[in-house]
């Protein structure tokens, strides 16, 4: 990897094949460096969403990327070298649109819509495509690719993959920021965790670089934009790949792979967040304050939210809270065969358990089931499906939860090594680390005090049952963004 981000990489090697990763921008974070002497004590944390541009009347929303796609995706084909498809009539000729003009699309529409029927994505997709990227029909495709054409499926969602990526890109480089002087003033108390790509709190609000952290990056620096879902970041299965006289296996593995590419791997960012903070010599658990400005509450943004609340109250996750006592013990005793049963499970199941759809009868000789048996016995035959669904899910989260340690591990050395500081592993998170000379109020788990801005109702009673549902009592919501930062004004 070259450029800007080659200095701060690593290779995993074995469970996923070969994935090179970027752990952190080195320069970006030593740019949000404050010096211990130039410091104020930061007590507040703003989330600001795609709610907060639009409230600034920024046209951010995703149904005008949606047109802005419709009006480039020639364009961005020519540029990406790549094909478009034509669609066919039973009989072979080929189809029209009401104007008489031929019927194309691109592997976007192949993938994410069906295959077998391609058309123009309907408006659910883009309502919130971000978390529509995980709604692939992975057995449609696998069937639809049949037993010649498995590896163009590793290809069509790498093209689908890199179009959306470049077209995105794109789009938010287009929005245009006036410089406005606002009538609300933040102090230095106060960091800001940016989910959007604009400079709109540069430019109109005043707040100083330095406090500002994009979190997927910033359309100034079209490289750093991360788009994608948070749903699947685990690394592919291996396994799958190495049935190669079984298609249908080493299809569904590159599906796998896909999904784990278009990942937003948030919970790196948790780590990154934490860093963050330790350049300002605060920690996530003596924030004050928390405000939620224009955030939807989505997928992507959930585990961002659980993280915090979880962390300002002074709570570990247990990843297998929502499984019996029988069911961890049944985990525990899973042998080798047994954790490659649950994974490829979990792969297979992916229809079932995303799309809410049931499985597809391949034909005989290539039936899913069929392929499992002559490798693994399936431990868990004569429980209940819903169970099964828990055990795979949380099977998989286990071999999750230690590949993101090892992740954490490296971007906690080379954080220190950045700051050139030197510890055990294991033993002090970066910020302890880092606030050795530093020291902070003694922790206090008493929990952050919430205040989170809301767009309808509907939005109101969901907010509300998520934030009970993390067990955070100490919140209030608000119709408008005005009334959430009223003691911001100037």
């Amino acid at each position: 990897m070259s450029g800007k981000y080659g200095n701060i990489t690593y290779i995993l090697y074995g469970i996923g094949g070969v994935v090179e990763t970027m752990l952190f921008d080195k320069d970006l974070f030593e740019s949000k460096y404050v010096p211990i002497e130039q410091r104020t004590p930061v007590d507040t944390l703003i989330l600001i969403g795609n709610g907060f541009d639009i409230w600034q009347n920024l046209d951010t929303s995703y149904q005008s990327f949606e047109k802005y796609y419709e009006a480039h995706l020639e364009e961005m084909l020519e540029r990406l070298h790549l094909k478009k498809y034509t669609k066919y009539n039973d009989d072979g000729t080929p189809a029209v649109d009401l104007k008489g003009n031929i019927i194309t699309y691109s592997d976007v529409e192949l993938f994410y819509g069906d295959p077998f029927k391609p058309q123009k994505l309907n408006h659910t997709f883009w309502w919130n495509f971000e978390t529509a990227m995980d709604k692939i029909d992975d057995q449609q495709i696998n069937y639809f690719f049949g037993r010649d054409g498995v590896k163009n499926i590793k290809k069509c969602a790498e093209n689908a993959q890199k179009i959306l990526k470049e077209m995105f890109r794109d789009w938010v480089a287009t929005i245009d920021i006036s410089e406005e002087i606002s009538k609300y003033a933040f102090g230095d108390n106060v960091l800001f965790v940016n989910f959007n790509y604009t400079e709109t709190l540069l430019k109109r609000f005043d707040v100083k670089a330095v406090n500002e952290f994009h979190i997927h990056g910033e359309a100034k620096d079209k490289d750093s934009i991360i788009v994608g879902h948070a749903t699947h970041p685990e690394y592919p299965y291996e396994p799958l790949r190495l049935f190669k006289n079984k298609p249908r296996m080493e299809g569904l593995y590159y599906i796998e792979e896909f999904l784990y590419n278009s990942d937003k791997h948030i919970e790196d960012n948790y780590m990154k967040l934490q860093m963050f903070c330790g350049l300002h010599g605060v920690r996530i658990e003596n924030i004050k304050k928390i405000y939620v400005l224009g955030l939807g509450f989505g997928d992507a943004d959930l585990g961002y939210i659980k993280h915090l609340v979880y962390e300002t109250q002074g709570i570990s996750e247990d990843p297998e809270m929502f499984l019996e006592e029988v069911e961890k013990e049944y985990l525990d005793c899973l042998d080798h065969d047994g954790i490659m049963n649950i994974n490829m499970q979990y792969a297979f199941s992916h229809r079932e358990r995303v799309m809410k759809k049931k499985p597809i009868s391949f034909p005989e000789y290539e039936l899913l089931d069929e392929m499992i048996k002559p490798y693994v016995e399936d431990p868990y035959q004569h429980v209940e499906r819903d169970v099964q669904l828990r055990l795979e899910m949380a099977g998989v989260r286990r071999r999750f939860r230690e590949e993101q340690e090892e992740r954490n591990k490296k971007m906690r050395r080379e954080y220190l090594r950045m700051l050139n500081k030197r510890m055990h592993l294991g033993v002090l998170t970066p910020v302890e680390a880092f606030l050795e000379h530093d020291p902070q109020t003694p922790y206090d788990n008493s929990g952050a005090e919430w205040h989170i801005s809301y767009h309808s109702e509907e939005d109101c009673e969901r907010i509300n049952r998520i934030m009970q549902s993390y067990g955070c009592k100490n919140y209030k919501l608000y119709p408008e963004i005005e009334q959430c930062i009223e003691q911001f004004k100037k």
